[in-house]
């Protein structure tokens, strides 16, 4: 599978992504400007046109870094704890404790900014172009586990790796449609249904079989 890693920034320019980014987390993209975000990095403003084209390519280079990073983060540990798991017993039970981990969930926050990009590319090109490749790096990401899987023989070799990697990534999003209600589901009733989706497909266990977490 083709490797779709970004190359790393440069120090100073991942200085600069990093301000903008711990800026996004109280503040709308559109109020940031760049004198304090330099005034913030400690940066002058040569090195910000010396690393990007303009302001608005640092700011979508952060969108799209926390874009990847939050989903990435929890794909990673993911495959560690199948890769180390002897059988597929043990891999659920180590997925159970990741789904269920607080350090391990992908926040409402980052979900919902996730989707706001998203719509944002739409109207940006270049922000699109980021966007794109940062999909297909995630999309690839959770192909990879579920190959693990497979080769395990956890997983149906039959069933398409992309539609599964898809279909994941839809379910994570769901939890921004639940904020959307009046009436929310429960924490422990959304682990169950994450964990029967992950039994369903990557570990292949029949649903008669399935356990509460």
């Amino acid at each position: 599978m083709e490797s779709l890693r970004e190359p790393a920034l440069h120090p100073t320019a991942q200085k600069l992504v990093d301000t903008v980014i711990e800026m996004l987390k109280t503040n709308p993209y559109n109020s940031i400007k760049s004198e304090n975000v330099l005034l913030r990095a400690g940066i002058s403003r040569g090195p910000l046109y010396h690393h990007f084209a303009n302001f608005e390519d640092l700011i979508e280079t952060a969108q799209s870094q926390i874009f990847f990073e939050s989903v990435a983060t929890w794909v990673a540990a993911l495959a560690t704890a199948i890769k180390l798991s002897a059988d597929s017993d043990s891999a659920r039970e180590q997925v159970r404790i990741l789904v269920a981990s607080e350090s391990m969930k992908i926040s409402l926050h980052e979900l919902t900014q996730g989707i706001g990009t998203t719509h944002n590319a739409s109207s940006f090109d270049s922000l699109h172009l980021k966007l794109v490749k940062a999909q297909e790096r995630l999309t690839q990401e959770w192909m990879s586990v579920y190959q693990l899987c497979v080769d395990k023989g956890w997983a149906d070799s039959n069933i398409d790796a992309r539609a599964v990697a898809i279909l994941v990534q839809a379910a994570f999003t769901g939890r921004v449609l639940d904020s959307l209600s009046n009436v929310h589901m429960n924490s422990d009733d959304w682990i169950r249904v994450l964990l029967r989706l992950f039994d369903s497909f990557f570990f292949c266990i029949p649903a008669a079989t399935h356990t509460q977490p």
